[in-house]
């Protein structure tokens, strides 16, 4: 019964925690403050680097009670979603899902991890269009952000996943024979990019919020900041011992085809389990037949969809944000494991903390995209150029886990 009750934990805890990292201020309270003063504090890429810097340190310090911290961060998201609101609640349910994520990293085995990947991916994947069809579906909920705080409503879909996470960690705890994980010592290179990541990430929101509103004189500009990441993570991956790094690049892969897809609303909440369902059969085969270079392949086409971007090609844009994505993303991030705890933690959170564009054009409205074409295929040179950006940065990620698996084996040969 305890194994059954550990995948339940690994994969509904997973799920919670990509679900909550993803979009962490989805029903919170709307005025909620930052930890530091400014609007980018109290934004979800914010909010989600303390949660990743939280799950990094459970990952790298704690061995025993592991169970316990689990626990300890499926409550804090199950209070969160609970009836009201608090300032800080933001970064209490980032970091509660902190807490989760990096006590079931270090609680799962080498084979659990696919499990557990797989389910963080789902989550990831499936906030967006969660939040939109919650907004959609329940027209009062527009005006949320005119609510106190005291009425704010019960998150439906947090709660009762918190609550399914704690109480099957709180089952594996009694029937378990120990609370000790036996893991490796983290290493310094390890920390150093796992607490590295999301200064990255904050410092380039940082950038992206301050270009929105320093806009030209003719009110329009653009970001090209976010192409910094790519080179970074490429090489922090190479810096790695061995082929841990290769489930880093497979997740740099997976923000920048999640970064230029379009968001989709789903008209009725079966269509909500199109993305879960196709994350089990990418993690399946990612499991019998790991061959990342394969997933990042067919990240790089959904990619290169973006150019599709009005009627009436638009609909293969659809199709690749929808259908291939999901299974891509989760069989190459599957497919690149095992690897480290602190490793994998930063991997599996770095869509949440790199919820950033590469390359961004707005106008006047500060978030509105130029549409200054006609209807019809026929694409801008800054579409082709950021299209282009996003396939080759995808490409670069594959190219890197080649020069991996040479490496590796370049090793092995000498000794």
């Amino acid at each position: 019964m305890a194994s059954i009750f550990r995948y339940v934990l690994l994969v509904v805890g997973g799920f919670t925690a990509g679900l909550v990292l993803a979009a962490p201020s989805v029903d919170t309270y709307p005025l909620a403050d930052g930890l530091l003063p400014g609007p980018v504090f109290t934004s979800d890429v914010a909010a989600a680097a303390a949660g990743a810097l939280t799950a990094l340190a459970v990952a790298t310090s704690i061995r025993r009670r592991v169970l316990a911290a689990a626990l300890v961060g499926a409550m804090a998201v199950a209070v969160v979603a609970l009836p009201g609101g608090w300032r800080f609640d933001v970064y209490v349910a980032t970091i509660g899902a902190g807490l989760l994520l990096g006590a079931l990293v270090v609680l799962g085995a080498e084979k659990l991890h696919t499990a557990l990947a797989g389910a963080v991916v789902a989550g990831l994947l499936t906030a967006e269009p969660l939040a939109q069809f919650r907004e959609l579906d329940s027209a009062p909920q527009r005006y949320a952000s005119y609510l106190a705080a005291s009425v704010q409503p019960v998150n439906a879909v947090w709660l009762p996943l918190a609550i399914v996470a704690a109480v099957a960690a709180g089952v594996v705890a009694l029937t378990a024979a120990n609370d000790t994980a036996p893991v490796a010592r983290a290493r310094g290179r390890e920390v150093a990019i796992g607490i590295g990541v999301p200064i990255l990430g904050v410092g380039l929101y940082w950038s992206f919020h301050h270009a929105l509103f320093a806009l030209d004189d003719l009110g329009e500009g653009r970001w090209l900041w976010g192409l910094v990441a790519v080179p970074v993570l490429i090489a922090a991956a190479l810096w790695l011992r061995g082929r841990t790094g290769t489930v880093l690049l497979a997740a740099t892969a997976m923000v920048v085809a999640v970064g230029g897809a379009v968001s989709w609303s789903p008209a009725a909440w079966p269509a909500l389990l199109i993305g879960p369902v196709l994350v089990a059969v990418g993690v399946w085969l990612g499991r019998r037949r790991p061959m990342p270079l394969i997933g990042v392949g067919l990240l790089a086409l959904a990619a290169a969809a973006g150019i599709f971007d009005r009627p009436p090609g638009d609909n293969a844009n659809f199709a690749a944000t929808v259908l291939v994505v999901p299974f891509a993303a989760a069989y190459t991030i599957v497919a690149s494991l095992p690897s480290t705890a602190p490793v994998t933690v930063t991997s599996l959170t770095l869509p949440a903390v790199l919820a950033l564009p590469l390359l961004a054009q707005f106008g006047w409205t500060a978030y509105t995209p130029l549409t200054d074409d006609p209807a019809g295929w026929s694409p801008s040179a800054w579409a082709w150029s950021s299209v282009g950006a996003s396939t080759g940065a995808v490409l670069a990620c594959g190219a890197a886990m080649a020069w991996l698996r040479y490496r590796r084996a370049s090793e092995d040969a000498g000794t």
